[in-house]
């Protein structure tokens, strides 16, 4: 190549590459500052659509799972006023039987009564009382609640149906139910033992809902870590990789620049040749 005063064509060349290597250094300085192999759909097209997805998913998983937690404490709240009942008809029980008693009179059985139905009258209040975000749980205005532990739209796969019972006197069969007389009480012993009977049948029905909701909620942890791992692996930029590219970019960039110098001062070499 002939010596030109006119045309540098090193300078343009240097030029062009030390532009190349700056634009290079300014990506790997923002991947860093990012912490993100991928930034716009130019990286990576694919990656960028696939991690983007898996980023939805972990956070309508993350969700599902305070939802899971949320149903179990439900079932909790359910399962604690379904105890005091269960306290209550014990209590009711021990007074029928009481009251069944000959040696008692009927002054004894009507004071024995008095408790009796102030009891019955809180097995309602219990029922009517206990609630979660304003719904009853035990008033069978709710008869099951659906609690979703996943992020799709299949039931059979996505949600958990949590029956829930009416534990009223009257859904218990005590109400109405009285200790006046040596046969009520005989009667009010039958029915408050089919009483604790549905109540205990409740809470173990509760006990197996909290269960389930214990297992969905730590299979989802589980599938957050993984559908995390993935996602990260996608679109997460491996810092040491990233920080060995960065100073590979600097010494290109710093290597064209130093070129970039000579090449414009070739021509004064030439004038040199000419003075």
């Amino acid at each position: 190549m002939g010596l030109s005063t006119i045309s540098n064509f090193a300078a343009h060349v240097a030029h062009r590459n030390v532009s190349g290597s700056n634009k290079g250094l300014g990506l790997a300085m923002a991947k860093l500052a990012a912490g993100r192999r991928v930034l716009s759909a130019k990286d990576d097209a694919a990656a960028l659509a696939i991690g983007s997805r898996m980023g939805a998913e972990v956070s309508g998983l993350q969700q599902a799972k305070v939802n899971a937690g949320q149903g179990s404490s439900l079932l909790q709240i359910a399962d604690g006023g379904l105890a005091r009942t269960n306290d209550i008809l014990s209590r009711m029980k021990s007074l029928a039987v009481q009251a069944s008693s000959g040696q008692l009179g009927g002054s004894e059985r009507n004071a024995i009564n008095t408790e009796f139905q102030a009891l019955a009258s809180e097995v309602d209040r219990i029922s009517a009382d206990t609630e979660f975000a304003g719904t009853g749980l035990l008033d069978g205005s709710t008869g099951s609640i659906d609690i979703k532990v996943g992020t799709g739209t299949d039931a059979a796969a996505d949600t958990l149906s949590l029956s829930l019972a009416n534990s009223s006197a009257g859904a218990l069969g005590i109400s109405g139910a009285e200790v006046v007389t040596q046969s009520g009480a005989n009667s009010a012993i039958g029915a408050i033992n089919n009483a604790i009977d549905t109540i205990q049948s409740s809470r173990s029905l509760i006990g197996a809902g909290q269960n389930r909701l214990g297992f969905a909620s730590a299979n989802i942890a589980t599938t957050i870590e993984n559908t995390e791992s993935a996602r990260s692996s996608l679109l997460d930029l491996d810092v040491a990789a990233g920080s060995g590219d960065l100073a590979s970019k600097r010494i290109l960039f710093q290597s064209g620049l130093a070129m970039l110098e000579q090449a414009n001062n070739k021509p004064k070499h030439i004038m040199r040749l000419l003075i």
